[in-house]
């Protein structure tokens, strides 16, 4: 089931008409799987509500080994913090892993509101609050566990993501090979 746009009017504490405001303006998009929203070198300026449906950022090396820096799911809401941020392209793309169902709407215009709405100031600092979260929680994890702790912890921590990935992509977002997290699966099936 999709989410009613109405859900991040709850979620960010918006009256009803601080919320028609943008709520007009958010388009509704669907997305096939494997379908780009952003690719490498875009500067994208939407900001992505998901009613349902599961997409992942994803860096290509050089060598084109895939790195996954995150998946957003139904009710996250992000923007390209990247490219935001520093005012430079993303270097990674945007892609469904399943069809999803999104709103998107313009970063320029929520921080258009946000400039003369303390309310809409606040749904701006809670997306990057968010977001720095999310940073915080994956540093942590890359930084301080190895490959099996990381993986039991991602297990914990996204049981219906495990259901819903392939190996390989949990292994590319745990920084790990597939090769490894089959070996780990193993010992842990095993034990």
């Amino acid at each position: 089931m999709s989410l009613p746009l109405e859900h991040w009017r709850e979620l960010w504490q918006l009256t009803v008409p601080q919320w028609q405001r943008l709520a007009g303006e958010a388009v509704p998009l669907e997305l096939a799987p494997r379908a780009q929203l952003w690719r490498p070198g875009s500067c994208p300026d939407e900001v992505i509500l998901v009613r349902a449906g599961l997409l992942k950022t994803v860096f290509v090396s050089e060598e084109g080994r895939h790195y996954i820096k995150e998946f957003f799911w139904q009710g996250d809401a992000f923007f390209s913090y990247h490219s935001h941020l520093s005012g430079t392209p993303t270097p990674y793309c945007l892609e469904a892993q399943e069809s999803c169902s999104l709103y998107v709407f313009s970063l320029k215009r929520l921080l258009s509101f946000a400039a003369k709405d303390p309310a809409w100031q606040l749904v701006y600092l809670r997306l990057l609050e968010t977001q720095l979260r999310f940073k915080e929680e994956k540093e942590f994890l890359l930084l301080t566990q190895g490959p099996e702790a990381r993986y039991l912890l991602f297990q914990r921590r996204n049981a219906d993501l495990v259901r819903r990935l392939p190996d390989h992509q949990i292994a590319a977002y745990l920084g790990i090979s597939p090769i490894s997290l089959s070996r780990i699966k193993r010992r842990l099936n095993k034990g």
